[in-house]
This record gives structure tokens, C-alpha cells and sequence, in this order.
């Protein structure tokens, strides 16, 4: 069992920020700016050493390594050097990223590539934050052929373009061995996915021939008998940070917390009916009014502990009653005194 970090810039307030998932299973992990960071943040505003996660009894605790812009847990900035222990649902803010602790959980092993891509995918939305082109979208480009040296930038996320020898193609690539329509590009908040569309000589990705898989920067596509390259120029972007110095400087606000299900059940809707009308009487003290010694008067009902009678019938019975014992009364007066 290890650990999940599910980290999210907050650089970006884009609806189609990436989230990504580190999953480790190890006694300790880096997390940092440089290139050899287990969890490389893409931001000068993180250190090159940020912090690190280690192992803690059954679970994890993170120390901050004296970084320039801190690192808070749950919104309280903890004191450098000092380990503060790790519980499943803890929220981290790091150089304004934001990772959520998952613990205990069963983990697939990651290779250096797979995080170094994670990472590709984040620097999009903390150097890039309102998609504005500072870093330029994912690319094809033609390598042979009467094609080559053309170039196709993917449109945004979600988008999808065809590459084949159809004009109607986003790529027309004229070439007897491509079919019409040959291979679509699919872009969504993970990345760029190849599939290839039923063609007749099929699709081949770094000499492999595939049916469907997700790209990475550099790939080298066989369209037929045209050769394509898959670039991807965060790549260069995330090269160049390690360089850089750390910068201080104001982070974002953290992403809200999702309500949780507890929380929505406690707190009823604001349109919810109240119980009790407004005209309730308030209800009386349980005890003595406060810096008085005067016990708390009790009912007499209560304290006779039977219901009190109350109607005209009632009222007859105990004259009746009444007018008997005083009658008998008299009589026994003047039996005495006779």
C-alpha cells in the first residue's frame, strides 16, 4: 500500500485544468521544482527542493525543506524541518498547487517518464494560465512525402482532428498507402490520444503498430508511408525551470473543498421550512436565573404527581364535598357542647 497525490494547479481557474494523479510506494518522495523531483510543480514559485514526503509508522509525514514560499497543510503553514504527520484527505499547497493526500491505497508503479509527462501536463496551466499562447499547443508535422514541413496545431481541449488523404481531412496527406480517412488525434484534459480509424495498413507509433494510444512528446507516428512527429512544446517549457531561480512571490487562494456529504447533511438547504412556528412560546429555564441561589420552582402538578381536575363537574363535587365536612363539623360542635 502507498501513497496518491491527486495535485491541481491553482495558477488557473480554467474549467479544463489538468488533475493528475502521482501514485508512490516508497519511504521517501521529493517534491520540487528540478528535474529529478519525484513530483516535479512546474513554477518558479516553487523551490527546487520543496518538500518531502517520509515514511511515518504506517503512513507518511511531510517536512518543508526551508522553502522560499512555504508550505501549508489544511491552510496553516508548518514550521521547516519539522515532520508533520499525513492523514487521508489532508489538502497541501505548494508554490500554488494543490495536492490531496489519498493514503493507505493500492498504487501501480511509476517510472521516471510517466511523472516527467504528469508534469507536462501541469506546466500548461501554472505558466499558461488563461490559454493565451505563452506556451504553444500540441503539434504534428509531417516528416516525407509531398507533404513535408506542414504542421497541424491541436485545437484546445476537447477537440479532434482526422489526418488522412481526403480533402475533408484537418491534415490532407497525400499518399496512395493512407486511407481516406486514416488516424484522428483526440485531445482532452489527459493529453493527445492516436487511434486509428479502421484504415487498411493500419497505424504505427515508435515501430509499433497500434489501434488506440496516448502520446508523448517526440513520438514518431507511420501514416501509411508517411512518417509524422508528435511535438509537444510544454516539454521545453518544464526544461527550462530547473535554471531558474526561486521567485517570491503572492500564491493563489487554494481550490474550495468539495462539500462533503456529512457537511450537506448537517446544514439543511436555505429555503429549508423551520420547525418550530414563530409564535412558539419560549421554553422555560432549566435551572436558577445565573448568580442566584433560588432553587427552580417546580409545578405542583409535578410535584403531586397527579392531574389536576378542572371542569364545572369537578367544581360541583369538591362544594359538595366541602359543604358535607363543615356540616359534620357543626353538628359534632354542638353534640359536644350540648
Amino acid at each position: 500500500m502507498g501513497v496518491r497525490l491527486v495535485v491541481r494547479s491553482c495558477w488557473t481557474q480554467r474549467s479544463d485544468a489538468a488533475e493528475v494523479r502521482f501514485e508512490f510506494d516508497q519511504a521517501r518522495i521529493v517534491v520540487g521544482r528540478s528535474g529529478g523531483a519525484d513530483v516535479q510543480l512546474p513554477h518558479p514559485a516553487v523551490s527546487a527542493t520543496h518538500a518531502t514526503l517520509r515514511a511515518h509508522g504506517p503512513g507518511y509525514a511531510i517536512v518543508d525543506e526551508d522553502s522560499t514560499n512555504g508550505t501549508r497543510v489544511n491552510g496553516k503553514r508548518i514550521a521547516p524541518g519539522r515532520p508533520k504527520p499525513l492523514r487521508s484527505g489532508d489538502r497541501i499547497e505548494i508554490g500554488g498547487f494543490l495536492l490531496q493526500v489519498e493514503l493507505a491505497v493500492a498504487v501501480a508503479p511509476m517510472s521516471a517518464e510517466d511523472t516527467a509527462e504528469l508534469a507536462r501536463r501541469l506546466v500548461r496551466d501554472a505558466l499558461d494560465p488563461d490559454g493565451g499562447g505563452a506556451i504553444p499547443p500540441p503539434r504534428v508535422t509531417v516528416l516525407n512525402g509531398d507533404a513535408a514541413g506542414a504542421v497541424l496545431e491541436l485545437p484546445r481541449p476537447p477537440a479532434s482532428v482526422v489526418l488522412g488523404r481526403s480533402e475533408s481531412c484537418d491534415l490532407v496527406l497525400p499518399d496512395a498507402d493512407a486511407s481516406r480517412e486514416h488516424v484522428e488525434l483526440v485531445r482532452d484534459h489527459e493529453g493527445v490520444l492516436a487511434r486509428d480509424l479502421d484504415s487498411k495498413n493500419g497505424l504505427s507509433v515508435n515501430g509499433r503498430a497500434v489501434l488506440e494510444v496516448r502520446l508523448r512528446d517526440r513520438d514518431e507516428l507511420v501514416v501509411g508511408a508517411t512518417h509524422l512527429v508528435f511535438e509537444d512544446p510544454a516539454r521545453e517549457a518544464l526544461a527550462e525551470l530547473p535554471s531558474q531561480p526561486d521567485a517570491e512571490l503572492p500564491l493563489p487562494e487554494p481550490l474550495p473543498e468539495p462539500p462533503s456529504e456529512l457537511d450537506a447533511a448537517a446544514d439543511p438547504p436555505a429555503d429549508a421550512p423551520d420547525d418550530a412556528p414563530d409564535d412558539a412560546p419560549d421554553e422555560p429555564p432549566a435551572g436558577p436565573a445565573p448568580g442566584t441561589d433560588e432553587e427552580p420552582s417546580i409545578p405542583e402538578a409535578q410535584l403531586l404527581d397527579v392531574p389536576k381536575s378542572s371542569g364545572p363537574a369537578a367544581d360541583l363535587i369538591v362544594y359538595v364535598l366541602a359543604g358535607a365536612v363543615l356540616a359534620l363539623s357543626i353538628a359534632g360542635l354542638l353534640w359536644l357542647f350540648g
